[in-house]
């Protein structure tokens, strides 16, 4: 799983401090690192728009070139294969184009490296948009020095992303496909798994309460079904069945668990092309402290479609 991943790099403050942390992925099977640093041409001048054989853009591309260098020096002590892609453009149309000509990348890893003043992370961001226009999973990793940890709590963090995952479901298709992949890391030394469904207190409140406890009874046998079925792949788990709001609950269950990772499905594009991805997957993301995985596939997005 994840044999050939894909890192954006732009050697902001915690870059590297992230790309010691996704290494964990080694447990999983990955073998090759693809970093990628491209030259925002947006933050050029407009004078330098054309022509990227300007002596600006060649000093930046001659600055990347040497900070690949130690970046590359820690994804080959780690034991893994680096391979470096310096581009000039539009970061995320880039970051998509290296997805579709290097054969075999199967994740992108991508998310906050330095906490925003305003507290404006993804939306509108590199990261927004490789999750909305791309169509492979995305693993937006949330470096604890962003939120103000510890030295110590990073490298707690960071040993073992595996330890605690949790995975909200709310029963649709994509979250089904999202359980076959969290299957998948059987092997990462997972000490515990979080299976979660949050029933939207707005919704229950317009039912009768006969109507609410026979919901909440489906609701916790299919949890059991869930919990039975990671059991059978070797997993030890744990339920939390709520009525609450989704998102806003499930960051709270996240801190309460001490989890190390969120795993969920996401629609990708949402009912007004382009503008959402899926409401709560997309408040996770946002506004979460744990790193999050982010399922996609041809079905998830199918089922916003339809």
């Amino acid at each position: 799983m994840y044999k050939k991943i894909l890192y954006p790099i732009k050697f902001e403050e915690f870059s590297l401090d992230l790309l010691r942390c996704i290494l964990d992925f080694k447990s999983i099977g990955t073998e090759e690192i693809v970093l990628v640093h491209v030259i925002d041409v947006s933050k050029l001048p407009m004078d330098k728009y054309e022509g990227y054989s300007t002596r600006d853009v060649e000093s930046l591309q001659a600055i990347a070139e040497e900070k690949m260098k130690e970046a590359i020096k820690i994804v080959e002590e780690a034991g893994l294969r680096p391979k470096k892609i310096i581009r000039v453009g539009i970061p995320y149309r880039e970051i998509l184009k290296v997805v579709e000509e290097e054969p075999g990348i199967s994740l992108i890893v991508s998310g906050r490296q330095k906490k925003s003043p305003l507290k404006e992370i993804f939306i509108g961001s590199n990261t927004d948009r490789i999750i909305r226009y791309g169509d492979i999973p995305v693993f937006i990793p949330k470096y604890p020095a962003a939120f103000g940890a510890s030295k110590a709590e990073c490298e707690r963090i960071c040993k073992n992303m595996f330890k605690r995952l949790l995975y909200p479901t709310d029963w649709s298709d994509c979250a089904k496909i999202t359980l076959q992949y969290l299957k998948g890391l059987k092997d990462a030394e997972v000490e515990e798994v979080v299976v979660a469904h949050v029933m939207n207190e707005k919704a229950m409140r317009l039912q009768p309460a006969e109507k609410f406890k026979e919901f909440e009874k489906e609701d916790m046998e299919r949890l059991e079904a869930v919990k039975k079925e990671l059991e059978q792949s070797g997993f030890k788990v744990k339920l939390r069945l709520e009525i609450g709001r989704p998102a806003s609950d499930l960051m709270r269950i996240a801190r309460e668990e001490d989890i190390t990772m969120i795993i969920m499905g996401t629609h990708g594009k949402g009912y007004v092309e382009g503008i959402l991805w899926g409401s709560v997957s997309r408040n996770v993301v946002e506004y979460s402290d744990r790193p999050v995985l982010l399922i996609k596939s041809e079905k998830c997005l199918k089922e916003v479609t339809l």
